[in-house]
Formats: C-alpha cells, structure tokens, sequence
C-alpha cells in the first residue's frame, strides 16, 4: 500500500498543481484597477508586516470584485508595494474581509465597494453564426473502402460502429445547413466605476480604523441587451 501511495502521489501534486496555475492564470481577469488616497491614524506609516509599511498619500488600487477561486487586493505607489490574495470564501456581496490571523498581517482589512453608474453607451458589433449557404467547411466521413458516407446522414449512423470503416475528415465544398457566418449587432452597454473603501482594523480592539484608503475604479462598461441583430450572412 506504501508503495502504491509513493507511486501516485507525483501525479496527484501535478494535478493539483495544474489546477492551481490554471485558477491563478484567471485571477487577473476580472480585477479593477483604481487609485485613490490612504489616511492614516495621526498621519502616521502603516507597519503591516514586516517588510511591508504603508504612508499615508496617494495609492493606485488592484483588486477583484468577483473572482472565481483567488482575487488579489494591491495597493502600491513610488515608494510602497503591498499585494495579498483574498480567497473567494473571504467574499460577502460587494465586500470582503481579511482576517489578520490567516493573511499573517499586523491588522485585519475589510472592503466595501459600490457601483456608481453613468451613461449607456451603443455600439455596432459582429457575433459568429451559423446558416444554410454555400461555403467551404471541414465535415467528418466515414471511409468504409469502396465507399464513405458524411457525417449526418443515414448511412454514416448505420456504418458508425463497423469495424471495416475509418473516421477521417477533409474540407469541402457545397451546400450546408450549417455554414459558418457574421451577423452585425447593435449592443447597449452600461458604463460605471467601482467606489472602494478599505478599512485597517486593529485586531485586538474595537476601535475606529488605523487606516482607510478611499478610491475608485476606472470606468469600466456591461452589456445590457442585444438591440438588434442582421442576417447572418456566410464568410
């Protein structure tokens, strides 16, 4: 049994750790950026660990209002870099928490954000389709010696389990029901920017927070609705 465990384990830490990279490469794809401005009690730095100390000024702001499995919080400027992850279980609507026990820092940081609208903006767009025409596409055929059948007719779903016949495809050209095409859209969306307050909590007391950094985050837009689509027309 020993054995057998020293055997697998390397690829059970593989697994693993494909899945990690794979969950961490889609951390930076729903995050905002944002700059704002960190206050500080009495004016004084901000000791979060160690190596990291935060002046009260101007911040730029990173940070994840919905992420899937890991979101990262950064605030940086020309003299001060502090990045953290927040894991998704951290998260409570627009707002999250980060307990000093488990991130290793001197205090606890909650957020809160609220999103601010402004205009709505439309735009023309092109969206993939599909539509009966002539046109080239790749199609699967069933090569049973003398003869072959396509994929989707009668004969190939006869054929399909015949030991005698190959599966292969090739480009053709002709008639389908299902050319692949371009449609033109017409698209609302809504623009609006995230409000960000970050509170740094002293753990061991209930008191008014050591810091608070106030920013938002550049705009960013939504899609509302689709208004209108055009014919689908084959490429």
């Amino acid at each position: 049994m020993s054995h057998l465990l020293v055997t697998r384990t390397p690829w059970a830490i593989l697994r693993i750790s494909a899945a990690l990279l794979a969950a961490l490469a889609l951390v930076g794809c729903s995050s905002l950026s944002g700059k704002g401005y960190l206050s500080t009690e009495n004016s004084q730095p901000l000791q979060l660990s160690d190596a990291v100390v935060l002046k009260q000024g101007h911040m730029r702001l990173q940070f994840a209002p919905d992420p899937w499995l890991l979101g990262r919080l950064k605030l940086h400027n020309a003299t001060a870099d502090f990045s953290t992850w927040v894991s998704a279980g951290d998260y409570a609507g627009n707002s999250f928490f980060i307990d000093s026990t488990d991130s290793g820092l001197a205090y606890d940081i909650q957020a809160r954000w609220r999103e601010v609208q402004a205009e709505t903006s439309e735009r023309n767009g092109q969206e993939s389709c599909t539509t009966s025409g002539f046109c080239s596409k790749t199609v699967k055929r069933l090569d049973c010696g003398r003869k072959s059948y396509r994929e989707g007719s009668e004969a190939y779903g006869k054929h399909e389990d015949d030991d005698s016949c190959e599966e292969d495809s090739a480009l053709e050209t002709g008639n389908f029901p299902d050319c692949p095409g371009t449609r033109t859209t017409r698209q609302r969306y809504q623009v609006f920017k995230l409000m960000v307050t970050l509170d740094f909590l002293d753990p061991y007391a209930q008191k008014a927070p050591v810091a608070v950094f106030d920013g938002e985050s550049q705009y960013r837009e939504r899609l509302l609705e689709t208004l209108d689509e055009g014919q689908c027309e084959v490429r």
